[in-house]
């Protein structure tokens, strides 16, 4: 079972870590006077650990569970398949144009809103759906968790990302330069090695139709026993059953609308706007809203308080909205497609079941940031990195950011537990800035390979592939945007000729990799 292959690889990360506790001991400083303790995580530890996360991630496991549970009640309604069919007849033809409009539509909503697992919601679909063009599953990955990642790669306002940045390094305003060359950099690259890809391995829907229906035109030419004329007879009566039977249920436009409106609130609500048009429009709006009062008593804030603005869904608290748009959505398509209530639960219960695996995967992953907290035994190898020189040094500071990134698994702690600490160190604002885009484009990078990152873990679930087969397909577009966004960074950093040489390398190490 391929989903084995995940568990090994998020396993073999914390067995590592729990072993590193061992040999590496904690190093403190209390009113002046520093030490190192040892603190060996035994088997108690890690029963903590593993009750801790389901505490602190509880949330991200529910909403990942409930998109199972989405799916389970779309199929129970029929809804799913009628959807599939309308969108795979609307692509008949133009299965290429179709592929870059759902890549480059993820790109930048990624880059804009910093979904990141937000846009979990539609992976099921959209994999399914590039499938069923004829392209592979790796392609369909490539478009929704790839395409979601290369989209926080070159993140331009990305609420979850720079919003966070902006808060723990005081900046007021960053440098939009670099976000843009990184967003540009990271969808061509991700266009031309996804085509690539898919025209080396003789890829597409339109070749595999035209063989179905060759196949199909001799077979008609074949002598037709009488068994054979029975049995379509019966058949013809069942399908003029079955068209009746269709014509008074609903089509896949209903689901589709559900589905466009769903990631629409999600995406309207975690996309920072003040960052954008330097007010929220929607804080004034949900103020007053949640201010209206009957008598002295704020009615409405009593019943719907708990659902912040549009615009500040950018902590992890933000999943917790997620599942709810989750439930409503789930409600609104059972009654649409007037599903009785045993069948719309036993779809839910199904879906729940086919997402247990992608759960698990998430507390896995979670733990191991649980187990950094409260055993910060690598800060002592990425500190000693971070001070290595005396001055600023981009390549032992991309380390440590690349290091920290591949533990720190969840960017909002990445960014208040580890970027926290770096004015601390460095006061200069250009350094501060070169450190803004550094974690977000490295993490984002780490993020493609790590056995750590959620939604990889999750994805390559759903789409039942291995860890080592995404590594051995993934690797080379990865190494070309570290290059390029180490180009980007040095060019930031004040060293133009070098950055330029960096960018060029990287331009013609993309190209021998997949051309070659």
């Amino acid at each position: 079972m391929k989903k084995n292959n995940l568990f090994k690889a998020v396993g073999i990360v914390i067995l590592a870590y729990i072993l590193l506790s061992w040999i590496v001991p904690i190093v403190y400083s209390i009113g002046g006077f520093k030490g190192d303790v040892s603190n060996q995580i035994g088997f108690i530890s890690i029963i903590s650990v593993i009750l801790e996360t389901f505490t602190g991630f509880g949330a991200i496991i529910l909403y990942v569970l409930l998109v199972g549970a989405f799916y389970g009640v779309l199929k129970a309604t029929g809804a799913y398949d009628k959807l599939m069919d309308f969108l795979t007849e609307k692509a008949t033809g133009k299965e290429k144009l179709s592929l870059i409009l759902v890549l480059v539509s993820m790109v930048i909503i990624s880059s804009i809103t910093g979904l990141d697992l937000g846009l979990l919601v539609v992976f099921p679909l959209l994999i399914g759906f590039i499938v069923k063009l004829g392209y592979d599953k790796f392609v369909a990955l490539s478009a929704t968790a790839g395409a979601t990642l290369v989209g926080m790669y070159g993140a331009t306002y990305a609420g979850t990302l720079y919003g966070a940045n902006n808060t723990v390094l005081s900046l007021e305003k960053n440098l939009m330069w670099p976000r843009l060359v990184l967003l540009v950099c990271g969808l061509a690259a991700l266009i031309v090695f996804v085509l690539k890809y898919a025209k080396t391995n003789k890829l597409g829907g339109v070749k595999v139709k035209k063989e179905i229906k060759v196949s199909a035109k001799k077979s008609d030419t074949k002598k037709v026993s009488k068994t054979t004329k029975k049995s379509s007879k019966k058949s013809a009566v069942k399908t003029v059953k079955k068209e009746k039977k269709d014509k008074k249920e609903r089509s896949g436009l209903p689901a589709l609308i559900v589905m466009c409106n769903l990631l629409l609130v999600v995406a309207l609500g975690t996309t920072a706007w003040g960052n954008i048009f330097k007010k929220n429009w929607f804080e004034t709006a949900h103020s007053s809203w949640t201010g209206v009062t009957v008598g002295k008593f704020k009615i409405l804030d009593k019943l719907f308080g708990g659902v912040d603005a549009f615009g500040s869904w950018l902590t992890p608290t933000r999943f917790q909205t997620y599942s709810l748009l989750l439930v409503i959505a789930m409600i609104a398509i059972i009654i649409i497609y007037r599903t009785k209530f045993e069948d719309a639960f036993e779809g839910f219960v199904d879906g729940l079941k086919s997402f247990v695996v992608p759960a698990i995967l998430t507390i896995l992953a979670c733990s191991v940031f649980v187990f950094v907290y409260y055993n910060p035994f690598i800060s002592v190898v990425t500190n000693a990195l971070l001070t290595a020189t005396k001055s600023f040094n981009l390549l032992t500071a991309s380390l440590y950011t690349v290091i920290n990134s591949f533990f720190y698994v969840d960017y909002y702690y990445l960014s208040y537990a580890v970027l926290y600490g770096i004015p601390q160190t460095f006061s200069d604002k250009a350094v501060l800035e070169v450190f803004s885009v550094m974690f977000v484009s490295l993490y984002s990078l780490v993020m493609l390979i790590a056995p750590t990152s959620v939604i990889l873990l999750v994805s390559l679930s759903i789409a039942d592939v291995k860890y080592t087969d995404w590594f051995k397909f993934i690797w080379k577009l990865v190494l070309s945007l570290l290059i390029a966004s180490l180009a980007v960074l040095m060019i930031m950093n004040g060293t133009l000729v070098v950055g330029i040489i960096a960018a060029v390398i990287a331009v013609v190490l993309f190209l021998v990799l997949n051309f070659a």
